[in-house]
């Protein structure tokens, strides 16, 4: 959860129905507040828009559907004791609203009342604030979205210089083998600050897809691990933490070859592999606590790369769970960034942030998103070791 997701989760009473009524002028909205005041009380603007009138509620209520009738009621007694004849009703809640969800929601207001609904959600608010609206995230959020976006800038920076490194194999990637690869990249968004740990700070970091680590060695500045198949100088896979909380994980060994493709694990498959999904989230889960006992705290961003894997596909499972190769599409790059996620240090909830990228891996690959998460939640069985009994349970967010 980044700043504004933070900040509009956390508006209340009066200064979120204020922020309310600003946003939908934004909309385009014509909007008279009624003047009330208090937390979820009274109706909060006559609005219009697209020769549509009628009234809109603003609402933090996590029960949103039970609140959003109870103020269609409250709507139809208005129209009744003013005498006037509503066409539309407005919704403004900061919590999630499904696509599904929605549409229930518009039929059965409809038939109820004859009004058209129109809900503003979280998730539709988060997104015109970023694009269209930072003035507002300024005014009401306290979040100053154009700083934001330089400091993210600038971190996508230091992400760059360290693929680059890798692509040469050059730095913490000298010694690994060449090949496709894939990497994982968590940066604490206090990086710039130049903020350092103590070198008897540094964990070992937790490898990409490796359940155990064979070899890790503290180089005072940083800590790194490597995993199974390598020696000397030739790795097949790595993870590194820096004293500044840059955490860099690497592998080539995720690629395996299948008559003359390359393919990377789609999925949990014990006979093949730990899966791309469940990799990425056991090993940012394992950073996020890493960072939190390094003394680091707030939000960090993390980032999926793949590189020289133009030609690499990926195995989706089919209704059963079993593998199959289908030859789906490749990425058709020589380096393939996801767009960020933002993660909370010290929460090992990291599922629900990180499914928006994942879905956009799997859909360069030709997959309708990712089938191991739903909702925020995993929802493709529990996975345990050996070792570790239990580490990725179904329903974990």
């Amino acid at each position: 959860m980044d700043d504004l997701e933070f900040a509009l989760a956390n508006l209340r009473g009066y200064p979120f129905e204020k922020f309310a009524m600003a946003y939908l002028r934004e909309q385009g909205y014509q909007v008279h507040e009624s003047g009330s005041s208090g937390p979820d009380g009274g109706w909060d603007g006559q609005v219009e828009i697209g020769g549509r009138e009628g009234i809109a509620h603003a609402s933090v209520q996590e029960t949103w559907r039970r609140k959003l009738r109870s103020d269609a009621e409250k709507v139809e007694q208005l129209e009744e004791e003013r005498g006037e004849d509503y066409d539309l009703f407005v919704f403004v809640t900061n919590q999630d609203v499904g696509g599904r969800q929605e549409l229930d929601m518009q039929d059965e207001i409809r038939e109820e009342y004859g009004w058209k609904l129109r809900i503003h959600h979280r998730e539709e608010i988060l997104g015109e604030l970023r694009q269209n609206s930072q003035d507002l995230a300024k005014e009401f959020l306290d979040v100053d979205l154009q700083k934001d976006r330089e400091h993210i800038e600038e971190v996508r920076e230091i992400l760059e210089s360290q693929l680059d490194d890798i692509q040469a194999r050059e730095g913490y990637a000298s010694e690994l083998i060449e090949g496709p690869a894939i990497a994982l990249h968590v940066i604490p968004n206090g990086i710039l600050t130049k903020r350092k740990t103590s070198a008897r700070g540094i964990p070992d970091p937790s490898v990409l897809f490796e359940e155990v680590t064979t070899y890790s060695e503290s180089k005072g500045k940083y800590s790194i691990s490597y995993g199974r198949g390598g020696s000397g100088s030739e790795q097949h896979s790595y993870a590194v933490f820096q004293n500044d909380g840059l955490y860099e994980s690497t592998s080539v060994s995720a690629f395996h070859q299948k008559y003359e493709d390359l393919w990377l694990q789609g999925f949990i498959q014990k006979s093949v592999g730990i899966g791309l999904d469940a990799s990425v989230i056991l090993a940012a889960r394992r950073t996020m606590e890493d960072l939190s006992e390094m003394g680091f705290s707030g939000t960090a961003f993390a980032w999926i790369s793949l590189l020289d894997a133009e030609e690499v596909k990926l195995v989706t499972p089919d209704q059963l769970g079993s593998s199959l190769h289908r030859s789906p599409k490749t990425i058709d790059t020589d380096r393939y960034i996801t767009e960020h996620a933002t993660l909370q240090i010290g929460s090992d909830e990291v599922i629900e942030d990180f499914e928006p990228i994942l879905d956009e891996l799997w859909r360069e690959f030709g997959a309708d998103g990712t089938p191991n998460i739903e909702d925020g939640r995993w929802a493709r069985g529990s996975y345990n070791t050996t070792s570790s009994g239990t580490i990725l349970e179904e329903g974990d967010r």
